[in-house]
């Protein structure tokens, strides 16, 4: 009898805990609702100059502690109200009190409200694509990144393939609550990122001068290399004697960097190259002679509040929201928010109400002290209600997407309580973004060591999965081979899993990426593989830039016989083509390989066109005013515009070749082939994802790109999730593979013939 009790008991014990973790998880879901409200539309000066990043992390702490509705109001009040004083939380629908946030005299100024041109601020977005303004504030528009950056950039040819070191030395001043940090990224042609590191992980906090140092490798496809320091947070940072190698053999080549001790010139606050640059809203970068490592001078970054200015930002639209316009909504049960999307402001005084300081400043103190680099749960937290807010308010394809976001909320925040360990988390972020089916998402991690590939390639074909190439034949496989199982698992159950954290808008992308995904591992790990009747055991041995290397390579430009020419666009540069058009002016016909990603040289299309271009406004930016993508105002459209040029190449057999690899701007290419019936187009189903990326960084040493744009077909039809779609549609063959031959290839001339 005891022993039932007991059980009854334990039982009771268990209920209860499991609905004070979901209300804990309830309670999450109502702090993300106001964050992102507060976050980008309430524009009060102080909400303008927080720290969002660290803000979210630390109110998921506050409001973590929560057991109550009352308490989780009174928390919302003690966070908000220094940022934003004329806000309200209550339990009960109520009127607004609109003297709260009305000025004596309202003739001494001005409304004031954000205008988003897609999303500006917070981005990491290179260029001008995106942008977040509030109309009559009287500081320039900023975009809190929450670091203070010194940069500088080389050209990567020289070193494609090549293992690369950066080296600095860097001290803090002492009593910075902020880190520091080196880093290294290589860009590559198609406008990714290939090898990065920042010190996420193992950032910088010690006060005496230490050398440090990061090493990478140089994708085979890479354009630049670029690396600085950056301080994170507040405090100052102090860097000397940067040092660039490269390996040749089994020694480190240095590479000589323009005024790499600051002992000559100044650091510029615009790209030039040889110049170091120095960015960031909010701190002061630039030379000083009184703290040095060697020398006469070293730089510096220093946190510094940002000051205002008296220009005025210019309205990016027409439209605006009146003085009475307020975000009431139902954030949690019984649990509700006002906020005023409109304020008052002048030069003078900022904006109406203004706040107390001294509570400001304590949360700003709060803020600074929050750890930015451990695996910690309020981390964990706060950044997916970070990721969440980016795209509920601002993710242009919800409308043809099929995702409840709120539910994919609750199931992260969920997800983030059992990650202990930072690479669990890191596919909680995977799997969390996966569901909005952009192609572009990807969630990279400085830390992320599964960066290595065994010395194979291998592909869905017919329903297998099948070795299309083996770059060892010490390894026993061979080209055709059928996997069955990898790692103990059904090859169906282990993609299952590779699949849940890619985020792709067709089945074509979504095979791109997992092929290369499901076979990453921490270098010399094993992949074992079973086919027919024998295991295979394959060391990961090859970097990201060895691997692509020996991938078999198409040329760039060949005669296939008398009468058809081929161009392979993923290699072909423009100025090659501009040489080639005499040429190709004889042949009656033209084979355009895009199963992959254009090498620059869109201006091909001028010479298929009869007439110019005018399509305008086939990508779309949308014009946000107000919360949860309610009421969209407009949107800026833009097209390219393309003029039609001699020679006419139009009035031959022309024949594109797509694949599920081909996205963005290969997209953007094929739309004019598609839209305009250029050619024939041949293969599969393109990746249904097209649209300037807009990247922003989350602490913990995390990035996110995504899709900050809509892009549709030419004919004002839905492109994402679509894709461009071939004439005649290609599958790729088992026996085909066996044999060698490139069947998109061959039919592309077998339709070259009959003319």
């Amino acid at each position: 009898m005891k022993k039932i009790v007991l059980f009854i008991i334990s039982a009771s014990f268990l209920s209860i805990t499991q609905a004070q973790s979901e209300q804990k998880v309830e309670n999450l879901k109502t702090f993300a609702k106001a964050y992102g409200y507060v976050k980008y539309f309430h524009p009060s000066d102080e909400a303008t100059h927080i720290d969002w990043n660290s803000f979210a992390i630390y109110g998921a702490e506050q409001i973590e502690k929560c057991s109550t509705q009352q308490q989780v109001i009174n928390t919302l009040d003690q966070l908000f109200h220094p940022i934003a004083p004329s806000v309200v939380f209550s339990n009960s629908k109520k009127g607004f009190d609109y003297k709260t946030m009305t000025p004596s005299n309202t003739k001494k100024y001005k409304p004031i409200y954000w205008q988003h041109n897609g999303l500006g601020i917070g981005m990491n977005s290179r260029g001008e694509t995106y942008k977040s303004v509030r109309i009559n504030s009287k500081d320039k528009p900023v975009k809190l990144a929450g670091f203070g950056n010194i940069m500088t950039g080389i050209d990567a040819e020289k070193y494609l393939g090549k293992e690369i070191k950066y080296t600095g030395f860097v001290k803090m001043k002492e009593g910075s609550s902020g880190t520091g940090h080196l880093w290294l990224r290589v860009d590559k042609k198609d406008k990714t990122t290939g090898f990065f590191n920042n010190m996420g992980n193992n950032p910088i906090k010690s006060s005496e001068w230490n050398q440090y140092e990061i090493i990478g490798n140089v994708d085979s496809n890479a354009i630049s290399i670029v690396f600085g320091c950056f301080l994170q947070g507040k405090g100052a940072l102090y860097f000397d004697k940067a040092q660039f190698f490269y390996k040749q053999n089994d020694d480190w080549i240095e590479v000589p960097l323009m005024n790499n001790d600051f002992e000559t010139g100044e650091i510029v606050n615009k790209w030039e190259d040889d110049k170091w640059v120095g960015r960031g809203a909010g701190y002061d970068i630039g030379l000083t002679s009184t703290i040095i490592h060697e020398g006469n001078k070293s730089a510096v970054i220093a946190y510094m509040q940002q000051k205002s200015t008296n220009t005025s930002n210019k309205k990016l639209f027409d439209h605006h929201p009146n003085t009475k316009e307020l975000i009431e909504e139902e954030i949690g049960d019984g649990i509700y928010c006002q906020i005023p999307i409109t304020l008052y402001t002048n030069n003078k005084n900022g904006t109406y109400p203004q706040t107390d300081s001294k509570h400001l400043s304590s949360l700003e103190k709060s803020l600074s002290d929050i750890n930015t680099t451990d695996n910690n749960l309020s981390l964990r937290l706060g950044n997916i209600i970070n990721v969440y807010n980016v795209f509920q308010h601002f993710y242009p394809y919800f409308d043809v997407v099929d995702v409840n976001w709120e539910n994919e909320l609750e199931t992260a925040l969920k997800s983030a309580y059992n990650n202990t360990e930072p690479y669990d988390y890191w596919i909680t972020l995977k799997k969390f973004t996966a569901k909005l089916n952009d192609g572009h998402i990807r969630v990279n991690r400085s830390a992320n060591k599964n960066t290595y590939l065994p010395p194979f390639k291998w592909e869905w074909i017919e329903n297998k999965l099948v070795i299309t190439e083996v770059f060892d034949d010490n390894i026993g496989l061979k080209t055709g081979n059928i996997v069955a199982k990898i790692d103990n698992k059904d090859t169906k159950e282990y993609f299952k899993e590779i699949n849940s954290t890619i985020s792709a808008g067709t089945k074509g992308w979504l095979e791109a990426r997992a092929t290369t995904e499901s076979l990453l591992g921490e270098k010399d790990t094993e992949i074992t593989l079973v086919t027919g009747e024998t295991t295979y055991t394959i060391n990961r041995n090859l970097t990201g830039q060895e691997y692509w290397k020996r991938e078999h390579q198409k040329p760039a430009y060949r005669q296939m016989d008398s009468n058809i020419y081929y161009l392979n666009l993923d290699v072909i540069t423009m100025d090659t083509i501009n040489k080639l058009l005499p040429q190709l002016e004889k042949y009656s016909a033209i084979i355009c390989d895009l199963r992959g990603y254009p090498n620059g040289n869109h201006d091909f299309i001028s010479h298929l066109l009869e007439k110019d271009d005018t399509s305008k406004s086939w990508m779309q930016i949308p014009q946000i005013v107000y919360p949860d993508q309610k009421n969209i105002i407009s949107h800026q459209e833009e097209g390219w515009g393309l003029k039609a040029k001699k020679p006419y190449l139009g009035d031959k057999k022309v024949v594109f070749i797509i694949d599920g690899s081909a996205i963005s701007y290969a997209e953007s290419f094929m739309s004019f082939i598609e839209g305009y019936k250029l050619a024939t187009i041949v293969g599969q189903p393109t990746a249904g994802t097209n649209g300037n990326v807009n990247p922003f960084r989350l602490h913990g040493g995390y990035s996110i790109w995504w899709t900050g744009m809509k892009v549709i077909k030419h004919n004002g039809t839905q492109h994402h999730g679509v894709g461009i779609l071939p004439n005649v549609y290609i599958n790729k063959t088992i026996e085909g593979i066996k044999d060698g031959r490139d069947e998109f290839l061959e039919k592309a001339i077998e339709i070259s013939q009959n003319r």
